[in-house]
């Protein structure tokens, strides 16, 4: 999902995870309006990963697992493998029990959003969405962050909010917001073909 700032991009999230409801129209999932699901199960079947991450003060582990007991060890250690959290847990004190502070403020930026990435895989969702996690990551994080969410992303239904339009030329499908409504839909290639308002955004 692509859009200029104000085109509508976290109020589709909002929508999407039931933050609020739509004061017209529904939202549906596989055909079913989500009004009718029990909210914690729908939302149990989906993970966020956010560009500003919030960690719980309490063990790295715990903000991983949040409550989830039943992750083995050798899941974990794919999971720190696969979302890039691996080398830097390991430089911490305590490892995966090292207790971070609410808000996760004695780690770096980065390193928040690599644990963040971390949770989304345990959590093994249906559905991801991502507003993308890469945008007020300094360059050298930023590979590391990529690389743990192509790992997350490989085999998943996703809906990314992409501010970086280099991040959506991938995508299945490309959504076009602006002021609130959707004016294109398609691949890469296609919105590139038609030179249509994607294709302006990507010269700016």
């Amino acid at each position: 999902v692509v859009g200029p700032t104000g085109s509508g991009k976290t109020t589709l999230i909002n929508l999407l995870v039931r933050f609020y409801d739509p004061t017209t129209g529904k939202v549906c999932i596989n055909g079913q309006d989500i009004r009718t699901l029990d909210t914690s199960a729908f939302r149990a079947k989906m993970a966020l990963v956010m560009q500003e991450p919030f960690l719980f003060s309490g063990s790295i582990r715990d903000n991983i697992v949040q409550g989830n007991g039943t992750i083995s060890d050798q899941a974990m250690a794919d999971i720190l493998e696969a979302s890039n959290c691996k080398r830097f847990i390991d430089g911490q004190p305590d490892g995966l029990d090292t207790q971070l502070s609410e808000g996760g403020t004695t780690i770096s930026s980065g390193e928040r959003q690599l644990i963040s990435i971390a949770r989304a895989m345990a959590r093994n969702p249906d559905l991801i969405i991502l507003d993308e996690a890469t945008s007020y990551i300094d360059s050298t994080t930023e590979q590391q962050i990529q690389e743990a969410l192509d790992n997350l992303l490989s085999d998943q239904t996703s809906i990314v909010i992409a501010h970086r339009l280099s991040t959506a030329r991938n995508a299945d499908r490309i959504t076009v917001l602006n002021r609130g409504r959707i004016i294109e839909s398609g691949t890469h290639a296609k919105l590139m073909d038609s030179r249509g308002f994607y294709f302006r955004l990507t010269q700016l």
